[in-house]
């Protein structure tokens, strides 16, 4: 029971958003001639584990700023449930970032210099994203903080780790993934909009409405698959990585989900899984991007 309670305290449905840019960095190397498997693992563990901080984090900082009470959807749920306890949660997040940081650190005695630079960029950036002094998400900064940490940066830093340097195909794909898990949040914020507004955060959806939110929902939807597309016709990419737009008909029934959220249809406990959801058609568009890439 305690084990179970801990996994859902890291919240591994979240796990392909640190997955596909670790993994498509890695490849993205591999065709350019250099991949190392003990770096690659090394490298994945490290995400994961950073990830896995920044999610417990988020939990606590959420639950003390009154973001996360009875009655809401977001985070585990686990504080406010009290199924743990805040000194738990603060462990697990520690542990998770200090072995993250420890491992990041010999791989950058692999590697080089830059990848320090970019590894605490991610674990800065990851803390204060809702940590104290800043709480950048509070501030409307949710959006981008998260496509650049858990797209191009990360695709890069897994690049670099293997071959010391970072391409253009690197930073295409990272705004792919970047894109894939911004919709994670972004529907996130939408379903949550009217419990977040309560507590003064500002995000997308209550800034410009729920409704507006959406349509930028859709519009990142599509738009994710451009580099896709550029990569296929340029020879980078297989064919067979064009499948990943089969993902669009996930994205296209929670884009309906949260315009009938917007428009009243629906209330957030109707489309309480939309980020999950989104977390699903990523994954279907990552594993299609690796196998355009090694088939």
């Amino acid at each position: 029971m305690v084990k179970i309670k801990y996994l859902v305290a890291i919240r591994p449905f979240a796990f392909p958003a640190s997955v596909f840019p670790v993994t498509i960095g890695a490849l993205v190397s591999m065709k350019y001639g250099n991949f190392s498997p003990p770096l690659y693992i090394l490298s994945l563990i490290a995400a994961i584990l950073i990830h896995s901080g920044v999610n417990t984090s988020n939990d606590i900082f959420d639950y003390l700023s009154g973001v996360d009470r009875e009655g809401t959807l977001g985070s585990s749920g686990l504080l406010v449930n009290k199924k743990i306890s805040l000194k738990e949660l603060a462990f697990i997040s520690f542990i998770c970032f200090a072995v993250g940081i420890l491992i990041g650190i010999f791989l950058t005695f692999k590697s080089g210099p830059w990848l320090l630079l970019i590894g605490a960029l991610g674990v800065i950036l990851g803390y204060f994203y809702t940590g104290k002094p800043f709480q950048l998400k509070y501030r409307g900064l949710g959006l981008f903080i998260v496509f650049v940490l858990m797209g191009p940066l990360m695709v890069f830093g897994a690049e670099y780790v293997q071959r010391k340097t970072v391409s253009f195909e690197g930073f295409l794909l990272g705004t792919t993934i970047g894109i894939a898990t911004t919709l994670i949040l972004l529907s996130n914020e939408i379903r949550d909009s009217q419990d977040d507004k309560q507590v003064g955060i500002k995000s997308l959806a209550i800034v410009k409405g729920d409704e507006y939110a959406s349509k930028i929902y859709l519009i990142l939807s599509i738009s994710q698959y451009v580099p896709v597309i550029i990569l296929v016709i340029n020879g980078f990419l297989s064919i067979l990585a064009l499948l990943s737009v089969i993902s669009i008909f996930i994205y296209l029934g929670i884009y309906r989900e949260l315009i009938d959220k917007a428009v009243k249809r629906k209330d957030s406990h109707e489309i309480k899984d939309v980020d999950k959801k989104s977390a699903f058609a990523e994954t279907i568009m990552g594993v299609f991007i690796i196998l355009g890439m090694v088939v």
